[in-house]
């Protein structure tokens, strides 16, 4: 018995075991990675939906009572904008007048409702009517259910919106070297170019007044029914304007300038210029002149010469009208939206904007921002306390971002909030200047220096090493050329 017992045990561990590895071997496999979708999403231009709602009108037969619901229902969902006389509602109510209460009941009149309604009453349900009887006046009450089709705008659209307006000139015309230009053609490529910059700067949405054919085309086949009825609801969507920027340009020249020679029969040709705009910013609703300021730059000039070189005017207004562009965009978004870190990781900077508001390798002045002042008269804000912080070096620019490194800090950088270093002006020629190295001959003149000294001037800025030294260095060279040519002696060959 003892034995029978024994091998009835075994033969159980061995069938359990036998279980646990067929049911390992069945285990299923790892599940597979899920990959994360990393797409860029699709562009967001609004779009059309539908929006349930529920309403309830009065009137002295059903056919008002259920038209003056509709209404409401419309109102409800799209405000004002859509009016019981507008082309898109109008045909709605109108089938709901003069009918009885038995056809306003039916499934038919529901359906020509959505039908004559031009898409704005996409579903209609006629959910009670009661008669005056029932609820002790002379009037009828209607309660409808409706889907509405309603437009949604873009994301973009909760941004300042921005209009550019019209450049003016003084004259029709623009001297440019040896030719003249349209004033009116250089205006709108202007007027193109800032809209253009505006909008890489992400934090304006930049409305288009000058409607091409094209739209109007488009919202011509709307109106006519030729596209699905629920696209009425795109009509009426035209944005207004938060604030207009307009300019008015002053000069915008680059004169030519001849002498006749006496001794010869050619010319002494030169060739100088610039530009001047004046700029204003207005709040639309108030009318209020937010911001108004002048701007002005200087094209190189052409030194007076007798060989009739002659000037390429096509980059000269190129390059005039990229510099007033510059200036014209970043005057509005300091007045909107200065520039500030985002993001920082030692002298390593992240800015909050990138687009053309900003330009790979320029020198930027930065300052932190302190505490704000209040007029002791007003209570109106005068700004915060800037105080020069760094240079800025943008290293690259993103649509939407900049990437740059601090140098120069004078302060401290760990106690500054995030949003407390903001960008100021661009700081011409400096980047240049830093670019070049020490000249050797500075620590060789001394004779002492070794020759790692020598090596880590090289590499050092002139700007952050000092003057004094460059001085020393160059000034010996200087000298013979300066100098004076000796008494009775002719100069000539100075």
């Amino acid at each position: 018995m003892r034995h029978l017992l024994c091998v009835t045990a075994f033969a159980a561990a061995t069938l359990l075991a036998a279980c646990g590895k067929q049911e390992s071997d069945k285990a299923p496999p790892n599940p597979a990675p899920t990959t994360t979708n990393v797409a860029p999403p699709v562009p967001d231009a609004g779009k059309v939906g539908n929006i349930a709602t529920t309403a309830q009108g009065f009137g002295a037969s059903a056919g008002e009572a259920v038209a003056e619901a509709m209404k409401l229902a419309l109102l409800q969902v799209n405000g004002a904008a859509i009016q019981s006389t507008s082309v898109s509602a109008k045909y709605g109510l109108d089938v709901s007048l003069n009918q009885d209460s038995a056809s306003l009941r039916g499934s038919a009149f529901a359906e020509v409702v959505a039908q004559r309604s031009g898409g704005v009453i996409q579903n209609f349900k006629l959910v009670e009517l009661q008669e005056p009887s029932v609820i002790g006046g002379q009037r009828y009450k209607a309660t409808i259910e409706a889907q509405i089709a309603k437009f949604t705008p873009s994301a973009d659209m909760q941004k300042l919106k921005v209009v550019v307006g019209q450049i003016r000139f003084d004259g029709p015309s623009l001297p440019m070297g040896d030719r003249n230009v349209s004033s009116a053609e250089v205006g709108a490529t202007i007027r193109q170019r800032i809209s253009d910059a505006l909008v890489q700067t992400g934090r304006f949405a930049v409305l288009d007044r000058e409607l091409s054919p094209d739209i109007e085309g488009e919202l011509d086949m709307i109106k006519s029914g030729q596209a699905p009825s629920a696209e009425l609801a795109k009509l009426s969507q035209a944005a207004s304007a938060d604030i207009v920027w307009s300019g008015r340009v002053s000069s915008l020249a680059y004169n030519r300038h001849a002498r006749q020679l006496k001794t010869s029969d050619r010319e002494l040709v030169s060739y100088s210029g610039g530009w001047a705009l004046t700029e204003k910013l207005v709040n639309v609703a108030t009318r209020q002149v937010m911001a108004s300021d002048s701007l002005r730059g200087q094209a190189p000039s052409v030194a007076a010469t007798t060989l009739g070189s002659g000037v390429d005017s096509h980059k000269v207004l190129e390059d005039m009208t990229t510099d007033m562009v510059n200036q014209v965009v970043t005057s509005i978004v300091r007045r909107t939206f200065p520039v500030t870190v985002v993001s920082r990781d030692g002298t390593n900077v992240v800015l909050s904007q990138g687009g053309q508001a900003l330009k790979e390798g320029g020198r930027y002045q930065m300052v932190a921002m302190g505490a704000e002042m209040k007029d002791p008269q007003t209570g109106q804000s005068l700004g915060r306390i800037e105080q020069p912080c760094c240079e800025l070096v943008i290293e690259r620019v993103t649509p939407n971002l900049s990437y740059g490194r601090l140098e120069n800090v004078r302060s401290n950088l760990e106690q500054l909030p995030v949003g407390g270093l903001q960008l100021r002006d661009e700081l011409k020629g400096v980047a240049v200047a830093r670019a070049q190295p020490a000249p050797v001959q500075a620590s060789e003149s001394q004779g002492a220096a070794p020759q790692a000294d020598r090596a880590a001037a090289a590499t050092v800025p002139a700007v952050v090493t000092g003057a004094a030294p460059a001085a020393r260095a160059v000034q010996p060279r200087a000298t013979p050329v300066a100098a004076p040519a000796a008494p009775g002696k002719s100069d000539d060959k100075w």
